[in-house]
């Protein structure tokens, strides 16, 4: 997603105002900010923020025994979501003892031991990390006992009678190893609502947290405490996976949301064809692909692991690991790619098509798996719309690379597929059904999908999306198919669906409601996109039962308002593989002003506009940048008139799909236009 004479991770490509919402360090030494609690006998607990002493002392034990089971304990806040190994540097009064750190990314599970993050097995505690240390010495946490992903650390000594002088406390950034500059992204996002520009940045900063070195992942095999040096990636030193703290490991399904939400913010195209590398590395015999790769695919521990199918029983994440291969290809333009992986994507698409079966004139999910809902075994409708997406993006390429065939018959398939996708609609809920032995319920996957992936035309569209709004709470949309959750990475295809319904205003409702709870909520991290949280603003999540603290609090395939504030409400896209040609749409719902750019293989593209009232009637003004040897198309905001002038000459516009357009735009020098 780089031009090869690209500074990625060196210098910003793109400086200005929106600095000030990236929250990725300067260094990747990282200091605490602020004490969040005390427990115990703790002197001076502020000194360590001054890099002065700390001093903890060990509570006296009664008859041998410390009440309570309490320790002296001081729990520190990095201010924002962390991650590394920690030192620790004690001073000239420690005595000789047994010191314990506990990790939290939440301050709802500060305690004197860590959030769980190894296992979802009942029997595994993550507990804490215990190392000896003696007066004047530095300690560090050994690599494959780091922690992925944390806000708050406590400190806590396990020996009796013990002092402990803290010195200095610091953590090293071990995610982005291959970035020399963490700040240096290639992209930007500015616009006048602060919320949506602190998520936009919390979402890059998510992603960039989640991209690690091969072999930094969890090992699953633990009975308790946590590993990471386990390999989880086949291809590359770097890959992006789904979180820092759990799982360390990449999943298909997730890159519906990342693949785009991962260019529009830190385009690590590196990165991320490791992680596609990896998922084709381990497809099995007869064409499956994984839901997920090493180590978890590996895992012989788990209930669900003990299955011999393991991992392969999610249709919907094989197709989302074959539909987000053009994706890749189309944000790269990497041909050899792509020629290199097509006897697997084939071998794919003849396992899919295999599970057709023509009476019904359905896609028939053989696999119970999805992300984290109830089963979508049968004729599904998140199934049957994610296949025909599938052949129609997959038809194109096959047709590239020389298969004419081949793409005749998947679009035939496909047309054949799409009305009988009617046998789902019921009129009287003006909602899809989720599957055909399960007419009572209305996912908001599936009806997300028929929306943003053109099945639900926009009459039909409007009358989805008014629908699935009335399941909107205080917290978030509620996900029937989950048992009551807010899953921000299904509420991210209903993100997508208002904005095929052209509502981006309810969009923005969307983003501000659950996002914004969920960033300014005490209990998150405040920097990071968290993984799911209850109906009724809880961090619970039926998927996990009893652990609750399992969830994960930096999740990018929760950025899917990336993809709104990026590609719709600013209105940057490519339009042709590697963005040789492109487009200018803005949708800016109530905005008054917004920008942002990008950087893709032929080099960077950057966007603004700005909305006047002037002499009783709006003043639409805007303009674009694209690289040399580009040419893109401008469209004028629907309810705005055609372009006025473009560069200060008056211009001649077209009239299309309801709306005027600028064509013929050539990159390579900053155009403005003004629409009335």
């Amino acid at each position: 997603m780089r031009p090869s004479s690209s500074t990625e991770g060196i210098l910003p490509a793109f400086q200005g105002p929106w600095d000030q919402y990236n929250l990725s360090p300067a260094s990747r030494t990282q200091y605490p900010v602020r004490i969040f609690r005390v427990t115990g006998l703790v002197e001076n607990a502020s000194n360590l923020l001054d890099f002065n002493s700390t001093v903890i002392r060990a509570i006296p034990t009664t008859n041998g025994f410390v009440p309570g089971d309490l320790y002296s304990s001081i729990t520190l806040d990095f201010g924002k979501e962390v991650c590394g190994p920690v030192t620790i540097r004690s001073g000239p009064t420690s005595t000789e003892q047994t010191v314990a750190f506990a990790y939290a990314e939440s301050s709802e599970w500060v305690g004197f031991n860590s959030d769980d993050a190894s296992s979802l097995r009942p029997s595994v505690s993550d507990g804490h990390f215990e190392f000896q240390i003696g007066p004047n010495e530095t300690y560090m946490v050994p690599m494959e006992k780091q922690r992925g992903g944390y806000r708050y650390l406590t400190i806590f000594t396990k020996t009796t009678d013990a002092i402990l002088e803290i010195k200095e406390v610091s953590a090293h950034f071990t995610s982005m190893p291959h970035w020399e500059n963490l700040r240096a992204y290639p992209s930007y996002f500015y616009c006048n609502d602060e919320l949506l520009n602190r998520l936009w940045y919390a979402s890059a900063y998510t992603n960039q947290l989640s991209t690690l070195a091969k072999d930094q992942s969890r090992r699953c095999e633990l009975d308790s405490g946590w590993l990471t040096n386990a390999v989880c990636c086949t291809s590359g030193e770097t890959v992006i996976t789904d979180a820092p703290r759990r799982d360390r490991t990449v999943w298909a399904g997730d890159f519906a949301v990342v693949i785009w939400s991962q260019f529009a913010t830190i385009g690590d195209s590196v990165s991320m064809k490791n992680a596609l590398d990896t998922l084709f590395d381990v497809q099995s015999e007869k064409g499956q692909f994984p839901w997920c790769g090493p180590p978890i695919c590996h895992d012989s521990r788990s209930d669900l692991a003990k299955s011999a199918e393991w991992p392969y029983m999610s249709d919907s994440y094989h197709l989302w690991t074959i539909l987000v291969s053009r994706h890749f290809y189309h944000l790269t333009s990497d041909i050899d790619w792509l020629k290199s992986k097509w006897n697997k994507i084939i071998l794919g698409m003849e396992l899919a098509v295999s599970r057709f079966r023509a009476e019904e004139g359905l896609y028939y999910c053989e696999g119970i798996l999805d992300w984290g809902r109830t089963s979508v075994e049968g004729f599904n409708l998140s199934g049957n719309i994610l296949f025909h997406e599938t052949l129609v993006n997959m038809a194109p390429l096959a047709t590239l690379l020389g298969h004419p065939g081949t793409a005749r018959d998947w679009l035939a398939l496909a047309e054949t597929l799409k009305p009988n996708l009617e046998k789902f609609w019921d009129a009287a809920a003006g909602l899809y059904i989720d599957n055909l032995k399960a007419p009572d319920l209305y996912p908001q996957d599936g009806n997300s999908l028929a929306c943003w992936f053109g099945i639900a035309d926009l009459e039909r569209a409007s009358i989805i999306t008014t629908n699935l709004k009335k399941r909107w709470g205080p917290y978030g949309p509620i996900n029937p198919e989950c048992s009551g959750p807010v899953s921000p990475f299904i509420s991210g295809f209903e993100l997508q669906a208002l904005v095929r319904a052209d509502k981006m205003n309810d969009a923005l409702q969307m983003i501000r409601t659950a996002w914004g709870w969920m960033i300014n909520n005490p209990a998150s991290t405040g920097s990071t996109i968290l993984e799911a949280w209850g109906g009724d603003g809880q961090l619970t999540y039926p998927f996990y039962k009893d652990k609750p603290s399992y969830i994960s609090h930096c999740h990018p395939f929760s950025t899917g308002p990336v993809l709104v504030m990026t590609f719709e409400l600013l209105g940057l896209n490519l339009t042709e593989a590697g963005g040789i040609s492109w487009e200018f749409t803005p949708t800016p719902g109530d905005l008054e002003h917004c920008e942002g750019g990008f950087t893709g293989v032929c080099g960077k593209y950057s966007a603004g506009w700005k909305k006047e009232r002037k002499n009783g009637s709006i003043v639409f003004t805007g303009w674009v940048q694209a690289p040399q040897g580009t040419t893109g198309r401008v469209r004028a905001p629907r309810g705005v008139g055609q372009a006025a002038s473009a560069n200060g000459q008056k211009t001649r516009c077209s009239f299309s799909d309801g709306y005027w357009w600028v064509d013929g735009v050539k990159g390579g020098e900053r155009h403005e236009f003004m629409f009335l």
